[in-house]
This record gives structure tokens, C-alpha cells and sequence, in this order.
């Protein structure tokens, strides 16, 4: 899965990134580890190798986040970002 890069604008300020929904001209802020997986997702990649990435990355246990890492997802699914 990847990030509709066709369908997004991002940028990246200080620790926040602001990415706009083109097609339903609708924008949201995303922070701290979510900053991480949108940076990951601009690659074609899967949800185990979020997951490990981030749990090599930051002081997280495995279960907690493969949970947020779906969450996040399931989010950016919902907004018709991720193919």
C-alpha cells in the first residue's frame, strides 16, 4: 500500500505535516508518529513493515503498535489516500 500521491498535497512544518485531500478538497494535520508512517507510505510497503519500523524506531511494544499503525490506516483509507 502506498500513499495516492496523484491525489494529496503534504508539507511538512517543524513536526506536523498538513496534507490536502485533493478530490474532496478536504486537509487535516497529522503529528508525531503518524509524520513517520505518512513519510514511510510515499513508498509501496505493508502494514508489517510499518509496524517493525516502527517499533525499531521508537520505545514501542509490537502489539500497541501494529494497533495504531491499523488505526492509522484504516484513517487514511477512509479519506481515499491509500491504495
Amino acid at each position: 500500500m502506498r500513499v495516492r500521491l496523484a491525489d494529496t498535497s503534504a508539507r511538512t512544518i517543524g513536526d506536523e505535516t498538513i496534507v490536502l485531500n485533493l478530490p474532496r478538497s478536504r486537509y487535516f494535520t497529522i503529528k508525531g508518529v503518524g509524520v513517520r508512517l505518512f513519510e514511510l507510505l510515499a513508498e509501496d510497503t505493508s502494514v508489517d513493515d510499518l509496524v517493525d519500523t516502527i517499533v525499531t524506531e521508537y520505545d514501542v511494544d509490537h502489539a500497541v503498535a501494529r494497533r495504531d499503525v491499523e488505526s492509522f490506516i484504516a484513517r487514511l483509507r477512509d479519506e481515499g489516500l491509500v491504495q
